[in-house]
């Protein structure tokens, strides 16, 4: 069951990322395209193995279009039509559906350890160590990315403040250091 729930999660996030690919020809921005583009990779990758998992684990055809047809509506809303909103938006729904993403391999590596399934817990804890870092990636260029969407209409404005986004977000990640066990 918690299989199907992730596999319905990387389905929506891709099939959004390939309409995101689409309108990013309008967007004239090289990086954020070049991010959206790895990110339809990768994610077509995680969909892939969590349907290979799924079908080792016994899960039918029923159980996995039940759990794509709940996880639907959260994302849908999320999206909502590829928006002809700015770039800056679409990243951080981008960002948000990866934040779901690594607290959803979270739980799947905490229950595959409880329920010692191996294969659930290596996939689980690969994944969950490959979505990470497109987070971190994407909180390195949202800053930059707004700042050049501001040029547009204030050219005067502070450019240093794409670099002073980046550290403040970097530094209020790391400020908190290695999280205690309880």
């Amino acid at each position: 069951m918690y299989v199907n729930d992730v596999l319905a999660l990387e389905r929506d996030i891709k099939e959004a990322v390939a309409q995101q690919i689409e309108a990013a020809a309008d967007l004239h921005n090289p990086e954020a395209t070049a991010f959206l583009h790895q990110l339809a990779v990768s994610t077509a990758a995680r969909h892939a193995n969590l349907l290979e998992l799924s079908h080792a684990l016994g899960s039918g055809a029923g159980a996995v279009k039940e759990a794509v047809a709940a996880a639907a509506g959260f994302l849908a809303g999320l999206y909502g039509k590829v928006r002809k909103h700015a770039v800056s938006r679409i990243l951080r729904d981008d960002y948000t559906a990866l934040s779901l993403a690594c607290t959803a391999y979270s739980m799947l590596y905490t229950t595959g350890v409880a329920l010692r399934s191996e294969p659930t817990t290596t996939l689980a804890l690969h994944h969950l160590r490959a979505v990470t870092p497109l987070l971190m990636t994407l909180s390195h260029i949202i800053p930059g990315v707004v700042v050049a969407e501001l040029t547009v209409d204030f050219p005067d404005l502070n450019q240093d403040a794409s670099a002073a986004g980046r550290n403040a977000t970097a530094s209020a990640w790391s400020q908190h250091g290695e999280v205690e066990s309880r």
